[in-house]
């Protein structure tokens, strides 16, 4: 049995490790294709302690880049998408990038730099990799994006982002007080879901899940009958069987969670398609951005109805509920909660790991997660 020690999910220096380590090659989720439609559009993302971007260049490719300026290190994007038009442009000096990251000039160059040499000096790289219309980003410019990707490649996969049934609802971002790795256990724990979300979710219970681990990826099934059928899980069937199947979904199976190592969780359905990551931003605390693909008929902004949204900063955080969260009946709050309470428990120096239920449909996905974290950790 896999544990973590307590200073995995509470230690200054272990996350520290985690960022500039783990994060140091790790694929994470950056945006969608139609994202990049015009040149110059870019995305950032926080990659562990590695701020990256992505930029449409001029010949039409992606190019991942470390958004750090040469000079004095300052970040050169401070939005989270935009156009960055035909140059990338440090705020500090005015050190000047072209799309591909190479230095195409700086102030003053004959009196401040008068040998600088502009070749050695353009933007680090990083590496960029795509799956179906999916967009991923590593700080490594080296890293192999086919092999981590391979395992998940016989898994099916649902739908088409540019299918025009498709809309993209307003983005869900959460300040959750937990590690990154907490909310990753819970998302992967068959043994909850009868328990925790009663009242929401009802199920299934552990004998009737199924995870196949592909690598250190994982997709999850539900075995009851209606899932099988659909291949969905019973919670995504309980909380959406009203609503109206996607045509271009017809006929397809596929799985109902799919966690892709180390920290993006997408959850499919026959109604839409939600895509989580989940980054460390301090010890004991992170953050969840949820972008979601709904149908015509669900609502483009469902934060309205989400316990713990301010609207003043466009964040859901446990600092804003009204109410308590088993009385809101919504699932993923109901998960924001225990995950923090199980943080709150971690902290303690009376925490000792417990045994993990048996069985694939139980915890042993959560024993499989930690043995990756392990496996990519020095030492």
């Amino acid at each position: 049995m896999t544990f973590l020690p307590r200073a995995a999910y509470t230690s200054a220096d272990w996350q520290r490790r985690e960022r500039e380590d783990l994060f140091a090659d790790a694929w994470q989720f950056a945006g969608i294709v139609q994202d990049f439609e015009t040149t110059g559009d870019f995305r950032t993302v926080q990659a562990g302690a590695f701020p990256l971007a992505i930029v449409k260049s001029k010949d039409g490719s992606l190019r991942a880049h470390h958004n750090v300026c040469r000079h004095r290190g300052a970040t050169l994007l401070e939005e989270e998408a935009g156009n960055a038009g035909s140059s990338l442009v440090c705020p500090y000096h005015r050190w000047t990038y072209g799309l591909d990251g190479r230095l195409r000039g700086a102030p003053d160059l004959a009196t401040c730099f008068p040998e600088l040499d502009r070749d050695g000096l353009g933007l680090k790289r990083a590496s960029v990799g795509f799956y179906k219309d999916l967009v991923f980003v590593n700080p490594n410019p080296v890293a192999d994006f086919s092999e981590w990707i391979r395992p998940i490649e016989r898994s099916a996969w649902p739908h088409d982002l540019s299918s025009k049934e498709l809309r993209e609802a307003a983005p869900l971002i959460y300040d959750m007080k937990c590690d990154w790795k907490v909310f990753v256990e819970n998302a992967i724990d068959g043994y909850h879901l009868a328990y925790l979300h009663e009242h929401t979710l009802g199920g299934p219970v552990p004998g009737e899940n199924v995870w196949e681990k592909l690598d250190d990826h994982m997709v999850w099934y539900a075995t009851d009958e209606g899932a099988i059928r659909h291949r969905i899980p019973g919670l995504i069937r309980q909380q959406t069987k009203s609503l109206p199947r996607l045509k271009h979904t017809e006929g397809v199976e596929y799985g109902g969670v799919y966690l892709l190592f180390p920290s993006t969780l997408i959850v499919p359905t026959p109604f839409g398609f939600s895509v989580s990551s989940l980054v460390p931003t301090s010890p004991g605390r992170c953050r969840m951005t949820v972008r979601q693909w709904v149908g015509p008929w669900q609502s483009k902004d469902p934060r309205k109805s989400i316990s713990g949204y301010d609207k003043s900063s466009g964040v859901i955080s446990s600092d804003h509920w009204k109410k308590h969260p088993l009385e809101t009946g919504d699932f993923q709050t109901e998960d924001v909660w225990i995950c923090e309470r199980v943080q709150k428990g971690l902290e303690s120096p009376a925490y000792e790991a417990g045994p993990l239920a048996q069985g694939a449909g139980a915890e042993d996905p959560v024993a499989w997660f930690r043995r990756s974290v392990l496996d990519q950790m020095p030492d």
